[in-house]
Formats: structure tokens, C-alpha cells, sequence
């Protein structure tokens, strides 16, 4: 009974830092989008660093290896704004699956697509705010699905 009883705990511990921790990864992302819609490398680096270390900190979930890899791959474009962009897709499509599969994230999140770069993000507004070209083409896009 009494392992039963820890077993149980561990389990609704590891439920609420799940979800914690995906509305935590969710947050550093949108910081790196919003850079990126910014035209700002220097605040994008600054965003990726944190976002990336906030996959390395969290305890294991279904897509970590993979969020992992695309945020590694996101680290290296340095402070080079168009190789940002380049790898932001894949961080964003694998952190899709894992918000997408949370039945803990509260509040709307829109999953956008550009038809230019064939390419999406995540966004808290329905607005769109393009991240792969920023004020040149700050509205292409559409809302492809939402959580």
C-alpha cells in the first residue's frame, strides 16, 4: 500500500510539472518568436540560449530528444538572423506535437503557417506576426489549427 501510495505521488507530481513545464517551454518560445517577427538576432540569440537551456532542464517528456535536436540545431545559427529563421520550423513543428498532446496548456494556442517559407509557428494571438520575414511580410500567413 505504501508504495502504491508513493507511486502515486511521484505520478501527479510528474502530471503538474508537465504541465508547468510546457507552458514554460511555450513561454521561452514565444520569446524567440517575437524576436525573430522583431528583426532582432541579438534578442533571438538571447531567447534561443534561454529556450534551449530550458529543454535541457526539464525532466523527461515524449519529445524532448527531438525538441532537443531542433533547438541545438537553432543554438548554432548564432546571432545570423536568416540561419535563425532557417531552423525555427523544426523547433516550432516538434513543440506543436508537445503542446498539441497537453491537455494542461490554459489558454489558445494558434498554430500559424506561412505559404511562402511553407513553414510554421506558434503564437498566443490570432494575429498574424510572421517570425520568417518580420515587417517585410509581417501579416502573410494563416491560422492552421488551434489548441
Amino acid at each position: 500500500m505504501k508504495n502504491l501510495i508513493v507511486a502515486m505521488t511521484v505520478m501527479l507530481f510528474g502530471v503538474s510539472a508537465y504541465a508547468q513545464n510546457t507552458g514554460n517551454l511555450l513561454n521561452n518560445y514565444i520569446s524567440v518568436k517575437n524576436a525573430l517577427v522583431s528583426s532582432d538576432s541579438k534578442a533571438a540569440s538571447t531567447a534561443i540560449t534561454a529556450l534551449n537551456e530550458a529543454v535541457k532542464s526539464e525532466g523527461n517528456f515524449a519529445q524532448k530528444a527531438e525538441l532537443q535536436k531542433a533547438t541545438d540545431k537553432l543554438s548554432k545559427a548564432g546571432n545570423n538572423l536568416e540561419k535563425q529563421r532557417a531552423a525555427f520550423n523544426d523547433v516550432s513543428t516538434v513543440l506543436w506535437k508537445l503542446v498539441k498532446g497537453s491537455d494542461k496548456v490554459t489558454q489558445p494556442v494558434y498554430y500559424q503557417y506561412c505559404p511562402m517559407k511553407k513553414a510554421y509557428w506558434l503564437s498566443k494571438e490570432k494575429e498574424i506576426k510572421n517570425p520568417y520575414y518580420g515587417s517585410s511580410m509581417l501579416t502573410c500567413g494563416k491560422v492552421a489549427e488551434t489548441k
